[in-house]
Order: C-alpha cells, then sequence, then structure tokens
C-alpha cells in the first residue's frame, strides 16, 4: 500500500511531522504539492462553477483543497497503482495502519472510496446490513446515508474511482469531501467507513484552509497566535479544535434502511 500525502509549501512542520509516523509505521509514501487557493482563477468558469462564489460557505482555501486531491488522482494514475491511501498532513495515524490499509483495499472493488477519516455535524448512523468484521474490532460498515460522512483527511481510494474523479472535479462544483456529491454523479460506486475511525486530525494543527473572513477578530487573533507561536494559547486552540471535532465524529450503529443505498455494486 502506498501513501500519497498533501502537503502545501508553507507547511514544513507538519511535513516533519507525518513523515515521521510513516516511517515508524513501514508505510511507502510521497508528498504531493498542495495547491494554493490564492493561486486559482475564481473568475475562470472552467476551474470554478460560477454559482459557487455566491454561497456562504465557499473559500478559495476549499477549492485549493480540491485540486490538491485532483493532483494525487492524477499521480495515482501515473503511477499505475490499484489503490492507495490519501493523508492530508494533519493527522495522527494507528501504528497497525499499513495492515489495516491492506486488509480495507482487499475487501474493495470498482470505484470505491473508504473513509478512515470522518466528520457530520449529526450523528451519522452506519448500517449493520452489509458490515464486515476487520482486525482489532474494528469494522467496515456503509454508512445509512452516503451525503452524512465528510472529511478528505484520510481515505483509501481504487484506481477505478480515480479515474472518474478526474473528470469530476474539475470545474470545482463541490467541498472535495462531499462523496454524496461524488457519488450522485457517478463518480464513485460506493462509499464505507471504517469504525471506529482510525485516522484522527491532530488538533494542535489549525486548518490551512481559510475559513474566516480576514477582517474579523477571530482571523486576527488566529493570526496573531500562529504568527508569534503563543504556546499556551496554541493549547486552548488545540483543546476547543478537540471538542468541536467530538461532536462531530459520533457514530451509531443501527438496522434502518439506507435513505440512498451508498452502493452500486451490490
Amino acid at each position: 500500500m502506498r501513501a500519497y500525502v498533501i502537503n502545501l509549501a508553507r507547511s514544513p512542520e507538519r511535513r516533519v511531522k507525518v513523515a515521521a509516523q510513516l516511517q515508524k509505521i513501514g508505510i511507502a509514501y510521497e508528498f504531493v504539492d498542495g495547491v494554493e487557493g490564492a493561486d486559482l482563477d475564481l473568475a475562470d468558469p472552467q476551474v470554478i462553477d460560477p454559482a459557487l462564489l455566491e454561497t456562504a460557505w465557499f473559500r478559495p482555501g476549499i477549492a485549493g483543497c480540491a485540486f490538491s486531491h485532483l493532483r494525487v488522482y492524477e499521480k495515482m494514475l501515473a503511477d499505475n497503482v490499484d489503490w492507495a491511501l490519501v493523508l492530508e498532513d494533519d493527522v495522527t495515524l494507528p501504528n497497525d495502519l499499513a495492515r489495516l490499509a491492506e486488509i480495507v483495499a482487499g475487501h474493495m472493488n470498482g470505484a470505491e472510496v473508504v473513509l478512515l477519516n470522518f466528520l457530520s455535524p449529526d450523528v451519522c448512523k452506519m448500517s449493520r446490513h452489509g458490515l464486515i468484521r476487520l482486525p482489532a474490532s474494528r469494522q467496515l460498515v456503509f454508512p445509512v446515508n452516503v451525503n452524512k460522512p465528510g472529511s478528505s483527511a484520510g481515505y483509501i481510494i481504487t484506481r477505478d474511482a480515480c479515474k472518474r474523479m478526474v473528470e469530476s472535479i474539475v470545474p470545482f462544483q463541490a467541498r472535495p469531501d462531499n462523496w454524496g456529491h461524488f457519488f450522485d454523479k457517478g463518480a464513485i460506486d460506493r462509499v464505507r467507513c471504517v469504525l471506529p475511525m482510525s485516522v484522527h486530525q491532530d488538533p494542535l494543527f489549525p486548518s490551512t484552509i481559510d475559513y474566516h473572513n480576514q477582517a474579523s477578530v477571530k482571523a486576527r487573533v488566529l493570526d496573531v497566535v500562529l504568527r508569534y507561536n503563543l504556546r499556551f494559547m496554541n493549547q486552548i486552540l488545540a483543546y476547543r479544535r478537540a471538542r468541536i471535532w467530538r461532536g462531530l465524529t459520533r457514530v451509531e450503529l443501527v438496522d434502518e434502511p439506507f435513505v440512498v443505498k451508498p452502493s452500486r455494486l451490490d
């Protein structure tokens, strides 16, 4: 199993930390240069769907993230690999990730994505239907609603999915972790998740996506904290991020019917 790790040139400390983890675990990896949203031509309809510019959630950094993952898919196709682990650079990894990834990949086929990290504003319900037991008391499961689990921090993707995603991302129309959108477009045939969540985002690292209005008080405070490396404030912000993520990673295993079955392969 090969890992592709997205890293922005302005984040060398993240690069060092994630590389140390992968070396310890024994996973072959390479870094893929992330795309800065500020470098994209947002006025070009061939790059960005103009309708997105009017949405409340759109930020150039989100588009940059989408094009960063596009680079990974293109690299996977050029390398002719059947499956790969895709990671963003702000993650913490379990020691058995190499074995877990290989076992999960053995259950994948077609254009499929398996999320090792996922977030949802509501409790994310996972179905017992089609559940596959994995080592270390983990489970490979389907989400009841394919539109619920998000996050592009850590996932395994097949070559077939990469082929279709390359054709679907441009022009940028949705968040890069909107797997329901890509499922609806036919870019992926199946979405599954690993429980418990195996890859976690490191709360010590703030997002490199600019979610806040740069003129806001919040953005100015964060800028000062980062610029002067205020350790005490960093710890407070890390605690806050961890608390927020706990609320976004609530999961329930249920027997409910699928809202939209997240697979075309069964």
